[in-house]
């Protein structure tokens, strides 16, 4: 019975999986498609036309291209690079004991782990500028909903011997870990200042300047992306078949499960 439940719950997933997943995922794919690119001088007139008409509040779904700046000062913690947006990651390298046992008997060799120790994003504006114009529009990269994908623009090992030449370690503790700490490994991925941007939200005219925001109908996506339109598509598709094999080999484990388990 305790089979035909779980190979029950597995079939479910897997048909979840194989079915719905690659279906919303294409359902993306054909809203990014179906936009067309605007110049953020026709978004300002489409946006400024309509407020003097009295449309106050008036949202427009939009796809943007342009370059990344920044609205105040950003710089990633580890590299301490100027950039429009970072996210970096510091983990803590160490060797530890493992016991493990095999034919022969019990024995200990050392291990190599990691562990996350802290987590820093910046939550500056971010802003983007048209690439023959001046006009600007601006995103809050702290709202929910957003597809954020920025470049991993570093992941360095240093001994724990040569951390001093990092400003960020003057004022930085942390614990031991295992039997011996290594170093640490420091990863940031940020969006660099200059570097086009793909964009896809709803523009708003606020306070004379125009804001990107998350659309309010919850089917269209929100992206601001280092990738282009073609590079984002392509990715879509590779996890929409990822999904539909996952799927479809979850739910032969159920089948299997409520066949040979008893």
């Amino acid at each position: 019975m305790v089979s035909f439940i779980i190979g029950g719950i597995l079939i479910i997933l897997g048909v979840f999986g194989s079915l719905y997943i690659p279906w919303k995922i294409k359902s993306k794919n054909i809203e990014i498609k179906f936009m067309q690119t605007t110049s953020m001088s026709e978004l300002v007139s489409i946006l400024t036309e309509n407020a003097k008409a009295g449309l106050e509040g008036y949202r427009h779904y939009v796809e943007l291209n342009g370059l990344a700046q920044k609205d105040t000062l950003q710089k990633a913690p580890f590299s301490e690079t100027e950039v429009a947006y970072y996210n970096a990651d510091l983990y803590q390298v160490f060797e530890e004991t493992e016991t493990y046992t095999d034919d022969k008997g019990s024995h200990q060799r050392m291990k190599k782990s990691e562990s996350l120790i802290t987590n820093q994003k910046s939550s500056g504006t971010i802003v983007l500028k048209d690439l023959q114009s001046e006009d600007k529009v601006f995103i809050d990269v702290s709202q929910s909903g957003l597809q954020l994908e920025p470049l991993k623009t570093m992941d360095r090992f240093e001994p724990a011997n040569n951390i001093q030449s990092y400003g960020f370690f003057g004022s930085f503790s942390f614990g031991q870990m295992g039997a011996r700490t290594l170093g640490f490994r420091m990863v940031e991925n940020t969006i660099p200042l200059g570097r086009q941007l793909y964009v896809l939200g709803e523009a708003i005219l606020a306070g004379g300047r125009v804001n990107i925001e998350k659309p309010r109908d919850s089917k269209k996506p929100f992206i601001v992306s280092v990738r282009n339109e073609a590079d984002i598509v392509q990715g879509n598709k590779t996890s929409a078949t990822a999904a539909l094999v996952f799927g479809i080999l979850i739910a032969l484990a159920g089948i299997l499960v409520m066949i040979f388990v008893h």
